[in-house]
């Protein structure tokens, strides 16, 4: 293929799509051109890897599915903005387009043009991987919020029985690791999995039941595996339907060829947005192109103005911190508070000021707390108050144990207060069943 063909298409794919790669000529890369005609004429999707367990490949974020193998297009100078799309011998892969070089602050590795700076795979430099659980922050490996490093992995000392409370402090055989601390039973609205008690309406790792972790690109919510934000599931993965080529503006309307997705819209023009890899974006406030494109945001900041930065809180190595409740950022960044220790003002402290509890690891006001309303784990849920240690639900809520809960979805509380679904069951419009059906 030409290098003007083969550039062409690059900048017309979406740097997101998932989709299977066959050997077509008459439609972008790995698109069979029946299946694409189909698409623009009655708004079906194309084929994607389903990371839910339906018999697909599962690829990770800013991956597509090419020849059964997960590819970065971004980066991927055999398949650089798409599948087989190939850079020559002296070009390199510059966010999903070949180029001659790599854009502005960009590090070349191989033949691909890297973000050091949040880039699991090259983090820091070249060739440094980070391991499993860690990701790629300012330039170095570091566990995500709210995890701890402990044996060289990153572990949740809330709920982990062999680190709880702190690295190597193991709960004895009888016992459960609930909030940090080792105790003889999971409190109510947690469940024990692993021997840690977990809330497996928002544990990502065990999503309506223990063991049933939720896609990479998912969250938990109320016991169902949902897509950030404001994407929408199509094909079996997240998207963002306002920039991906295939699912523009809604699931399987595919833009025509030589046309880009730009708010929702095809078009062949990105305006004042910047063309990334094919896909339009506002880089002033884009997360995955902050300031210009390849920059991505990592450790919890935000893209504002063209700068990644904390939301909240100040820049640790970890990601964005509240050093005056953080106990594992206590104070300043990397200083962690013992076993039974809360983070009080930036201070670790054994005892909570007077009128307030250790919940977690931080010292709340049972009072008004609306995730430890009248004491720890009382959650008052989306939408609910805390009234005087009290907990007033928002519609469609119900109050059970002292906590907000949907009974369409809770397994704790399926139905009604306390009818709690067998294991390995979710609950789905007030009804346990077993997943798949």
């Amino acid at each position: 293929m030409r290098r003007s063909s083969r550039v062409w298409w690059a900048a017309w794919l979406s740097v997101v799509l998932v989709m299977g790669c066959g050997d077509d000529d008459d439609g972008p890369p790995g698109v069979d051109a029946g299946e694409l005609d189909a698409a623009r004429e009655d708004g079906g999707g194309v084929d994607a890897a389903s990371p839910d367990g339906g018999g697909g490949i599962a690829c990770g974020r800013l991956e597509i599915l090419c020849d059964d193998a997960c590819v970065r297009p971004r980066t991927d100078p055999a398949n650089c903005g798409g599948c087989d799309v190939a850079c020559e011998a002296e070009e390199v892969c510059n966010v999903g387009v070949c180029a001659d070089e790599c854009g502005e602050g960009l590090t070349v590795c191989g033949a691909s043009c890297i973000d050091t700076q949040s880039d699991d795979e090259n983090c820091g430099a070249c060739g440094e991987r980070c391991g499993d659980g860690f990701s790629c922050v300012e330039g170095a490996c570091a566990c995500g919020s709210g995890l701890r490093e402990c044996s060289d992995e990153c572990v949740d000392v809330l709920s982990n029985p062999s680190h709880c409370g702190a690295c190597g402090d193991a709960c004895g055989e009888a016992e459960v690791c609930s909030g940090g601390d080792c105790v003889e039973g999971c409190r109510v609205g947690t469940t024990e999995c692993a021997g840690g008690c977990v809330d497996t309406t928002r544990d990502a790792a065990n999503c309506g039941a223990c063991d049933n972790p939720c896609p990479r690109d998912q969250d938990c919510v109320e016991s169902t595996c949902v897509c950030p934000g404001e994407q929408s599931l199509c094909d079996g993965r997240c998207t963002n339907t306002g920039r991906d080529a295939f699912n523009c503006g809604r699931c399987g309307n595919v833009c025509a060829r030589g046309e880009l997705c730009n708010a929702g819209t095809c078009t062949s023009d990105c305006g004042r947005l910047t063309a990334c890899g094919g896909a339009c974006v506002d880089t002033s406030s884009d997360e995955e192109n902050c300031g210009r494109c390849g920059f991505a945001c990592t450790g919890g900041q935000v893209c504002t103005g063209g700068v990644c930065l904390c939301a909240s809180g100040v820049p640790c190595p970890s990601g964005c911190a509240d050093v005056l409740t953080d106990p594992a950022n206590c104070g300043a960044c990397g200083r962690v508070c013992g076993r039974g220790e809360s983070c009080v003002s930036g201070t670790c402290v054994g005892a909570c000021p007077a009128g307030q509890i250790r919940c977690n690891f931080l010292c709340v006001d049972p009072n008004t707390s609306t995730l430890h309303c009248g004491g720890c784990g009382n959650n008052c849920g989306l939408g609910g108050t805390c009234d005087a240690g009290t907990c007033r639900c928002a519609r469609g809520q119900t109050l059970c144990d002292g906590s907000c809960v949907n009974t369409s979805t809770d397994v704790s509380h399926c139905g009604g207060c306390g009818m709690a679904c067998p294991p390995r069951q979710l609950c789905r419009r007030g009804m346990c069943a077993s997943f798949g059906i």
